[in-house]
């Protein structure tokens, strides 16, 4: 009796066990089917938050950024050439959403400058402005936000793009101070060929100078509808006030033709030289466009050593002016230079004669243009 519980009991285990195997075998098995149907199903992405105008509102708020948000309805899923183009059209309504700003932040300045210049300043503008918008937005796309969605339940694909004003306004004072300093490298060398003489490189130089002037009021515009003010227009007035007086000192300088031998320095000095002594006077670049027509033939005459190494050394010129205006040609008569140098260095000698030779001349010279 004892012996056949014992085999029951035992059975009964056994069954147990075996129940219990399998109820643990089954939810592995069920668990195991449904995470590899998890794997193999692709997975919708969560629907963004920036496609709600309400939360683009209160996290980009229109004090601090420039929003451009653009959707389309699609069949089927949408290529990569589709996403790239709503990001364009994201970026897009972000421009003409700096546009908008700009049109109004100018409105006062435009009317101001139209009465001053008596131009239809605004219409430069409207003709301009989409251009320099595309081009600057472009060129802050490294730090403009842009994000797209496709949501495949609904079949619209989404796209938003934004960027700070503060960034903006950053890269159109770049682009200011960047014209600004063009302008006053461009001024410096002016000077510098004005004092040499070359008028026609100068006055170049000039122009140059004021187009790129024309060119704050956009960016200006730019800045100001980005939230930012700006002292440009002042620092631009200056600049340009400086180069109209020299462009006008410049054009009405004596234009000079210069036919030159015997003597690099003198060829090389003489404007300079002729600047220096007085002469408001500039190169021309053609005979025909000259006041007068200069010709000077310097050559170097003789060397006499004397007492302690020291050596002197001569050089004289003949020069003919050609009056354009009374058609008359005067010869000069110009002074023997002397140079001396020590230590029996004669090629230095004769640098110092050329260069005082070179100051006899241009004091002639400028005797007979101011009769």
């Amino acid at each position: 009796m004892a012996l056949r519980l014992a085999m029951s009991s035992k059975r009964h285990q056994s069954e147990y066990i075996f129940i219990t195997n399998l109820r643990q075998n089954f939810w592995a098995f069920f668990a195991l089917f449904f995470l590899s149907v998890a794997i193999f199903l692709p997975a919708q992405e969560p629907v963004p938050m920036w496609i709600q105008d309400g939360w683009r509102s209160a996290h980009y708020p229109g004090k601090e950024w420039y929003t451009g948000f653009a959707m389309d309805k699609i069949k089927g899923s949408p290529s990569q050439a589709k996403f790239k183009e709503m990001e364009k059209a994201a970026q897009n309504s972000l421009s003409e959403s700096i546009v908008v700003n700009i049109r109004a932040a100018s409105t006062i300045e435009n009317t101001s400058t139209q009465k001053q210049s008596g131009k239809d300043y605004s219409e430069v503008i409207n003709k301009n402005i989409r251009q320099i918008i595309t081009s600057s937005s472009d060129a802050v796309l490294a730090k403009m936000e842009t994000y797209s969605h496709f949501d495949k339940a609904s079949g619209y694909i989404y796209s938003f793009a934004a960027v700070k004003k503060k960034d903006l306004a950053d890269y159109y004072s770049a682009k200011i101070n960047g014209l600004f300093s063009f302008a006053e490298s461009e001024f410096s060398i002016a000077s510098q060929l004005a004092e040499a003489g070359k008028k026609k490189s100068a006055l170049n130089k000039m122009k140059a100078i004021e187009d790129s002037l024309l060119k704050v009021g956009y960016w200006e515009n730019l800045l100001q509808a980005a939230g930012s003010g700006t002292t440009a227009h002042n620092r631009a007035a200056e600049i340009l006030q400086k180069t109209n007086a020299a462009k006008i000192a410049l054009e009405n300088s004596t234009g000079i033709y210069l036919y030159m031998t015997g003597s690099e320095y003198v060829a090389e000095e003489l404007p300079a030289m002729m600047q220096e002594k007085g002469c408001n006077c500039s190169i021309s670049e053609k005979e025909t466009e000259a006041d007068y027509v200069i010709t000077v033939k310097a050559k170097f005459s003789r060397c006499n050593k004397a007492d302690f190494e020291q050596v002197y050394c001569w050089a004289n010129a003949s020069v003919s002016v050609f009056n354009s205006k009374t058609k008359k040609n005067i010869s000069l008569k110009i002074p023997e230079a002397k140079g001396g140098w020590t230590e029996g260095n004669t090629e230095k000698a004769t640098e110092e004669s050329f260069k005082n030779l070179t100051e006899n001349i241009a004091q002639q010279l400028i005797k007979e243009m101011e009769k």
